[in-house]
């Protein structure tokens, strides 16, 4: 007999929306579930303050920029999303009246701060009736809420990223992150680690560890393997047309782009995806070719019209201990399009080595290229084949496997 009437309090570091993504994804399948009687995903809190609020001032957020979003967020009131998922954005900074971040860092006001933090999720949980709680983790900085909510029914952490290896840290002392990380690790009742190097790894901290990939919808970016109209920004450039979709983040490896468009001036380079703020300078640089477009973030549901114009996909990430802890998600998207892929050597690809060109450096990338352009059709048959058995809907049914089958040995069937 399975287990029924579940809370799931998800702590997102994303805000919702883009079921492209995972956390959002893993989210919106659980809820799915019929054992789970509502999800409360939780996104980052807001900077905001009540003197911000009155004074109209709403820094870089992912809230919109008006007084009443920011209302919702500092009273904690949570919105309806989607089906039985509820979505809050709260503000752990609520007091002091300032901006100031050395008033901020006082230990008793993030205290105070941290306990009207998590209120606005017990209110909010409340509002989703009766029932046991299993709490979802996908950030060390979240390990706050092991001592939070100790009355769970079971603790899950998904471990997607070496938090430690970004360029940019959200605490000023590594050590601290990797110390609240092994917490979380060891803490869990199941730990999902996206990639085999995760696993191997969080493992040795906690024996109940999954692998857990990321995957892709065939509903959305599988259209893009169909006949359909390209988008306009791609209908007149010249070809072939190289693309790429994701973030444009620490992960890229720009010098490598760079030699790439200079060696090949006549093929068209695509970028689609939001241009972290630290990497704006290597991408204004890139811009200045002729043969090289940015075109910024896109909806998920618009992303087949893109990848349908591409000739190639492109994962041109450097190979550093955070690529080499991954498993992108564009790499099943990729997969779900049919068209061919050309990658450097990070994690994930090997899984899928005979339908991906992989290559080190910038001569033998653009001779991957070349011979990218130049496939056995059959190739196509069998990235679409991969991309059928990597779908999110087959990841959210194994993954809650795994967590009806832990409950049930924790006697809450």
């Amino acid at each position: 007999m399975s287990p029924r009437g579940y809370r799931l309090l998800y702590l997102s570091g994303y805000g919702w929306g883009n079921l492209g993504r995972r956390k959002v994804r893993l989210a919106w399948e659980l809820a799915r579930k019929s054992e789970v009687s509502g999800v409360l995903y939780v996104e980052p809190p807001t900077a905001t303050s009540l003197i911000d609020l009155v004074r109209g001032r709403f820094g870089p957020d992912h809230l919109p920029p008006t007084r009443r979003a920011h209302l919702n967020a500092l009273l904690g009131r949570p919105r309806r999303a989607d089906g039985k998922v509820q979505v809050l954005t709260g503000s752990d900074k609520i007091v002091p009246l300032t901006r100031f971040e050395t008033i901020r860092r006082w230990r008793a006001l993030q205290r105070i701060n941290r306990a009207l933090y998590a209120s606005q999720i017990r209110a909010a949980l409340r509002k989703l009736g009766p029932g046991p709680i299993i709490l979802w983790l996908t950030y060390p900085l979240q390990a706050w809420a092991l001592d939070t909510f100790r009355g769970r029914a079971l603790c899950c952490y998904d471990w997607t990223d070496d938090w430690t290896a970004f360029d940019v840290l959200p605490v000023a002392d590594r050590e601290e992150l990797e110390r609240l990380n092994r917490r979380v690790l060891q803490e869990a009742d199941l730990v999902f680690a996206v990639s085999e190097s995760l696993f191997q790894r969080a493992r040795t901290a906690n024996p109940n560890t999954y692998r857990a990939p990321n995957a892709t919808d065939l509903t959305v970016v599988g259209r893009a393997a169909e006949p359909g109209p390209v988008a306009p920004e791609l209908r007149h450039l010249p070809r072939p047309i190289v693309g790429y979709v994701g973030q444009i983040a620490d992960k890229i490896d720009y010098d490598l782009l760079a030699s790439l468009v200079d060696a090949r001036p006549g093929w068209s380079f695509v970028f689609v995806g939001n241009v972290w703020d630290n990497h704006r300078h290597q991408v204004a640089a890139l811009s200045e070719r002729p043969n090289v477009h940015f075109l910024g973030p896109r909806d998920f549901e618009r992303l087949p019209a893109y990848l349908r114009g591409f000739d190639v996909c492109i994962l041109p990430h450097r190979v550093t201990p955070l690529t080499r802890s991954m498993d992108p998600i564009k790499l099943y998207d990729y997969l779900a399009t049919g068209k061919p892929i050309v990658s450097t050597p990070v994690a994930g690809v090997e899984r899928f080595a005979d339908v991906v060109y992989v290559a080190d450096g910038a001569e033998a990338f653009a001779t991957a290229l070349e011979a990218a352009l130049q496939e056995n059709p059959e190739l196509r048959r069998r990235r679409l084949a991969y991309a059928r058995e990597n779908t999110w809907t087959r990841r959210g049914e194994e993954i809650w496997t795994v967590i009806c089958s832990r409950l049930k040995e924790r006697a809450y069937a």
